[in-house]
This record gives C-alpha cells, sequence and structure tokens, in this order.
C-alpha cells in the first residue's frame, strides 16, 4: 500500500509475500516438485503425520517454498536453515518458526489444502493467514470471531472471510495467536495502525491478492505507518 499523489513517498515497512497454489511446482521456483529432503527432523515428522494428500501435499510446498526463498534472501543452502519452534504455552517444538541464522528475518507461514502463503519482513513482528471463504460459514461463527458491534448483518462491510484473515494474521504478528479471543476486538482497518490487545504495540493489517474462493490479510506488528506490501 505505496500509493501516492504522483511523488515517492518514505515508506515506513515493507513485507514480502507469496502466495502460492498446491497444484502448480511454481510453488517452489526451480524445483519440479518439492520434496521432505530438505526438510528438518521435526518438519518431516509433522509432514509423515498429515493423514491426507492434499495437507501433506500443502505442508510439503509452504515449507519448501519457505526454505528455498529465505535461502536465496541470506545466501544460504535451504536445508542448512535453522528454526525454533518453542511454543510459549508448553515449551514444545510446535509454535510458529523463528528463523536462528537470522532473527532480524521474521516470518510467518499459512496454508489451506489449495493455496499457502509465506511472509517475511526485516521490519518487526508479522503474521499472515489465508483461508477458503467456505471454512468459515460455520454455525456459531459469529460467537466466535465476531465483536459484538460487528454482529449485525446489515451492520457488515467485510465478508467473514476478510473479518477472519485479518484478525488472525494481527494476532499472528503480535504472537499471541488465538490466545487472544478475536471477538474481544473489531476487524482492524487496512494499511491503519490500530491497537488491539491493550498494552501490546499496534498492527497494521494489509489485504492480500488470492483466487476469489479465499481470503487473505498479512499484518506487521509496531508499523508506524506506510505499509509496503511487496508480492512475487
Amino acid at each position: 500500500m505505496d500509493g501516492t499523489d504522483g511523488s515517492r513517498r518514505p515508506i515506513d515497512a515493507t513485507v514480502e509475500v507469496w502466495v502460492r497454489a498446491t497444484t502448480s511446482s511454481a510453488g517452489v521456483p526451480g524445483a519440479a516438485a518439492p520434496t521432505a529432503a530438505g526438510l528438518d527432523g521435526l518438519e518431516r515428522e509433522r509432514w509423515s503425520r498429515l493423514v491426507d494428500r492434499r495437507d501433506a501435499t500443502a505442508y510439503l510446498v509452504l515449507h519448501a517454498l519457505a526454505r528455498h526463498e529465505i535461502g536465496r534472501l541470506l545466501g544460504r543452502p535451504p536445508a542448512s536453515l535453522r528454526f525454533d519452534r518453542t511454543c510459549p504455552d508448553c515449551g514444545r517444538q510446535h509454535g510458529a518458526p523463528r528463523l536462528l541464522d537470522d532473527p532480524g528475518l521474521y516470518l510467518s507461514l499459512s496454508r489451506t489444502r489449495a493455496v499457502v502463503a509465506l511472509a517475511l519482513s526485516r521490519a518487526g513482528p508479522l503474521g499472515v493467514d489465508v483461508e477458503a471463504v467456505d471454512a468459515v460459514g460455520f454455525t456459531g461463527y459469529d460467537d466466535v470471531a465476531l465483536h459484538p458491534d460487528e454482529r449485525p448483518r446489515g451492520a457488515r462491510e467485510l465478508t467473514d472471510a476478510t473479518t477472519w484473515v485479518r484478525k488472525e494474521a494481527a494476532l499472528k504478528a503480535l504472537g499471541v495467536g488465538l490466545r487472544v479471543d478475536p471477538a474481544t476486538f473489531a476487524t482492524p482497518a487496512p494499511g491503519v495502525p490500530t491497537e488491539i490487545v491493550p498494552g501490546m504495540p499496534s498492527v497494521t493489517v494489509v489485504d492480500l491478492d488470492v483466487p476469489s474462493a479465499y481470503a487473505a490479510a498479512v499484518a506487521l506488528a509496531s508499523a508506524a505507518g506506510a505499509l509496503a506490501v511487496r508480492a512475487h
């Protein structure tokens, strides 16, 4: 979101984003198809436990993509990259990944069975989320996802999927995930730094271009102003 009035104005933060279909080998540039060979032991173990072939394929495409792009940026072999995934609740290695080789490069991952998303930035902690529109059409969605002011159908300006991905991306950027109830805050407006959890940094959310059956958003914590999203 770096629209200008004809002159270049400073960009406070930039987020790099990759959105890929799992059925396309273009998900991992330079590779005919992603394989588990370049994953670490924890990634291979989690991948092997995914029973549904579509889930396993999406996991593989996303993690191969992340390793390829981060390796390219750092000038390192993708398989050599080391991640810490310590869960803040239990201490086990199943939380959001953090890059040990370059802690100043933040990353976030999200996947559905057909579309995956990767976000990278050096500007601060970030979160990305992609969801199928049909996935949020469940009974009770309003109670678990919407602030009371957002629940009247006639007052809604956003689709349920857009609301969900903006909220989840914002909570990922803050590092709290769904430990904070999405129904406790209103959906952030795009491009506007917003405090959604009292006492925590503000978050700037931007919607992403994805196929019409999906919705996606990326969020950056502590962005002081304009947020540029560079799609690849």
